[in-house]
């Protein structure tokens, strides 16, 4: 694990050891970004995730219960919205490389704005399945022109780092979502549901204003003359890089399992409380706002990205084995292997997510950046739509044994990615840490 110095005060000791909120704040500050740009879109981050948080938390009782769709009708419909963003994901990256990464994303946040507008009108499943499609198409495209925009905003820190504190703030708008959710839900109508929405969509609005006031370094637009023949199909014609995005996918397990296989074995397959699930989800929360920059240091050279994807694999099969051995214990050891484990895939996503970025980052050039970017979010993608059931039918169902199976899988997967980066990255020059 990596961690920065602290700063000696020799002089001033009592000061310096002083613990409680106000060092948190002070230690918060410390990566807070100093350039204009990247204090505006770290705004950015935090209002869109904020909006999109408390809509999320209460995005099943808008469905069920304001629109009357039943649980089959709305796992359908999303996961054909899912669907249709897995294709428009690279199409939209490409544009974002023709047209900038800021209007592009200005224009998504517009388009986003306006289906969740349209959302409280909805009042059958056609209808919502044509509203879920069009948030859809332009969902998954938004993570990696995020991701080059955060790239584009580091004039100091690292990529990395610079991306790291904006998953930090969107974290951060999580959680603090979640939390003013369920207060709201405990008491409220299914009116109320109606407000998220529309929360969402104002999120969605003043993001996109807010993006309008953002300045980057100017990076060459691509042009139909400029680029070599073939070179739209160049990420598709490099093996390595889509091995390195199928690797980055099979690590990107962690979310599906934190979201769904998780809560199911803890539920279904243990003895530990229910209240467990959040206690877990809890844990991971809180370690990765306060974890991600400090395991993201030294992700911008591309051997140390696939190192901490190397350790990634190797925390999640951790995570795998000790979720098998909660089968043949009970009681308060079960409760402790669960909190170990949480843990374990907490660490392990973390360490994706870095290594993940450092790989990308240091594989795109720079005059298509979002366009590579968009190719190598492919890998997580197919883990968000194909993961679910994947965990559910080869692993929950199964036991112990489909548990082991798993980590298996992940080790090897974390072991194989510094292999694939060093090969992928011959004659590569590392992340730059500087634009400017």
């Amino acid at each position: 694990m990596e961690s920065r110095e602290e700063e000696s005060a020799p002089h001033h000791a009592p000061h310096a050891e002083r613990r409680g909120p106000s060092k948190w704040v002070r230690d918060a500050a410390r990566f807070a970004p100093r350039e204009r740009a990247a204090r505006i879109f770290l705004l950015v981050a935090f209002v869109d995730a904020a909006g999109r948080g408390l809509f999320l938390a209460g995005s099943a009782l808008f469905y069920t219960q304001v629109i009357g769709l039943t649980n089959a009708q709305v796992g359908f419909g999303l996961s054909v919205a899912g669907l249709v963003g897995f294709v428009c994901a690279v199409p939209i990256g490409w544009l974002a490389d023709r047209f900038g990464d800021v209007p592009v994303l200005v224009g998504m946040q517009v388009w986003r704005t306006a289906a969740f507008l349209v959302y409280p009108l909805v009042g059958d499943f056609r209808m919502f399945l044509v509203v879920a499609c069009l948030v859809g198409a332009v969902e998954w495209a938004a993570m990696p022109i995020i991701q080059s925009v955060a790239g584009a905003t580091a004039q100091h820190d690292g990529m990395v780092g610079a991306m790291a504190v904006v998953a930090v703030a969107r974290n951060s708008a999580y959680a603090l979502a979640a939390l003013a959710a369920t207060a709201i839900i405990t008491w409220a109508s299914p009116g109320v549901y109606v407000a998220f929405v529309l929360f969402n969509a104002l999120g969605f609005f003043v993001s996109g204003l807010l993006l309008l006031g953002l300045r980057l370094p100017r990076r060459a637009p691509v042009r139909a003359t400029a680029r070599p023949t073939g070179a739209k199909w160049l990420p598709f014609k490099d093996p390595r890089f889509l091995l390195l995005s199928l690797t980055n996918g099979v690590l990107y397990a962690h979310m599906p399992i934190l979201s769904v296989a998780l809560p199911l074995w803890i539920v279904t397959r243990t003895d530990a409380p229910d209240a467990l699930v959040g206690v877990v989800l809890t844990v991971n929360t809180v370690m990765a706002v306060l974890l991600q920059v400090r395991l993201s240091a030294g992700a911008d050279d591309l051997g140390s990205a696939g190192r901490k994807q190397r350790l990634a694999g190797l925390a999640l099969a951790a995570f795998c084995v000790l979720l098998a051995a909660t089968r043949s214990v009970e009681g308060v050891v079960t409760t402790l292997l669960l909190l170990l484990a949480a843990v374990a895939l907490t660490l392990g996503e973390l360490w994706q997510s870095a290594g993940g970025w450092g790989i990308s980052y240091g594989l795109a050039p720079k005059e298509q950046r979002t366009y590579y970017l968009s190719v190598y979010q492919l890998g997580a993608n197919g883990a968000t739509v194909v993961g679910p059931a994947l965990l559910v039918t080869a692993v929950v169902d199964v036991g112990p044994v489909g548990w082991l199976g798993l980590a298996v899988l992940l080790a090897a997967t974390g072991l194989l990615t510094p292999v694939l980066v060093r090969r992928a990255g011959h004659g590569a020059t590392a992340v730059p840490t500087r634009t400017d």
